[in-house]
């Protein structure tokens, strides 16, 4: 096991313990921590048309992406947060149901609501971009409350696991093609 998979990760913290994971995907790049994350943060459609195109596909073409706006962007816009975030690591994380973080809680409150969090029938999803010893990697944990959660979001699982590493892959391409030229 590499060095840099011994130690742990803000994502280890946020989500110790998963019944699904996608494992990590990483890809070589050359540039300091925080340029590497903030390319992370910048990333466009424009720059990721294969995961756009799923996106038009699995809606039946009703869903058109504004190719200058960052993919982070519209995770944010659509129920993700951002639980972590260092010179080196994005954690960012989402709970199924309704609005899941109450008020305009922040840093350490937000964390420990999504830690605590376990209604019946809920998931807890926490993905990170990471960035150490020259290696841009992510990540993606799911936490099912229940059975009952778990048994719907394999199904789930099934059908988006394989597009879902093509569409990973394809962001950390994208990064890298940012801090290259």
């Amino acid at each position: 096991m590499p060095a840099e998979e011994k130690a742990p990760t803000r994502l280890d913290e946020v989500m110790p313990q998963w019944h699904f994971r996608k494992r990590r995907h990483q890809v070589r790049v050359d540039g300091s921590g925080e340029a590497v994350l903030r390319a992370v943060i910048q990333v466009t459609w424009s720059e990721v048309p294969l995961f756009s195109s799923l996106l038009r596909v699995a809606s039946f073409g009703r869903v058109r992406r504004d190719p200058d706006r960052s993919v982070l962007d519209e995770f944010l816009s659509s129920g993700f947060v951002v639980l972590s975030r260092t010179d080196r690591e994005l954690v960012m994380g989402a709970v199924s149901g309704s609005e899941p973080f109450p008020g305009d809680q922040g840093g350490d409150a937000r964390l420990d609501w999504f830690l605590a969090y376990a209604e019946p029938q809920s998931t807890k999803v926490a993905f990170s971009f990471r960035y150490a010893d020259g290696v841009l990697s992510t990540e993606t944990r799911v936490f099912g409350a229940d059975e009952p959660a778990r048994r719907q979001f394999r199904r789930y699982w099934t059908l988006i696991r394989l597009p879902a590493g093509l569409v990973r892959r394809e962001i950390l391409h994208a990064v890298r093609r940012r801090i290259e030229s």
